[in-house]
């Protein structure tokens, strides 16, 4: 793992933990609010690199059962390498799978990866934006009542992460299982 991408993972969990300070009334998110460990989407292959570093930490049994449920998850949604996947075949995947919840969720609704869960695990609910380009795009339970301005100052910056391209997209399922390859 690269320090440059650590770095923008400590600068995705200062952002968040400055918008927490300064805008807190507006997040919902806490431990307990799992809406975004739901539904399996893309992260980058940079990130599977923290997966490996989580499943190192973690107990045996407890990576057996998070590699396990990963495994159960590729077989039951029948899922495709996400990286050889068309936008529709991805699309119809990501809408088939629209509602699992994580491999890393714990029963309490805590991550079992926290400190190393992927960059766009420390970065959802709060607002995008592009460069000058404010998307929005934030969790529906964050910033219901801020004002645009609030909500501009809290957008995370696309422009920090690394360009991913498909050939770099895992799900964090595939990401578990391709980690715990690594793993003694």
């Amino acid at each position: 793992m690269s320090d440059s991408y650590r770095e923008i993972l400590r600068r995705a969990d200062d952002h968040f933990d400055l918008v927490r300070k300064r805008l807190g009334q507006h997040l919902e998110c806490r431990l307990g609010c799992t809406g975004c460990c739901h539904g399996l989407f893309e992260i980058g292959a940079a990130d599977v690199a923290m997966i490996t570093d989580a499943l190192r930490a973690a107990a045996p049994s407890l990576r057996d059962r998070i590699v396990a449920r990963s495994r159960e998850i590729l077989e039951t949604f029948d899922s495709p390498a996400i990286r050889d996947c068309s936008s529709s075949e991805k699309e119809e995947f990501f809408e088939r799978a629209g509602d699992v919840a994580c491999p890393a969720l714990a029963d309490d609704g805590a991550c079992m990866f926290y400190d190393h869960r992927p960059l766009v695990c420390r970065t959802f609910g709060l607002p995008i934006r592009e460069g000058s380009s404010y998307l929005g795009q934030e969790c529906e339970l964050n910033f219901v009542a801020a004002l645009r301005e609030e909500k501009e100052s809290a957008a995370w910056d696309l422009e920090w992460e690394d360009a991913v391209g498909p050939e770099d997209q895992f799900t964090i399922p595939e990401a578990v299982v391709l980690a715990s390859l690594f793993i003694d």
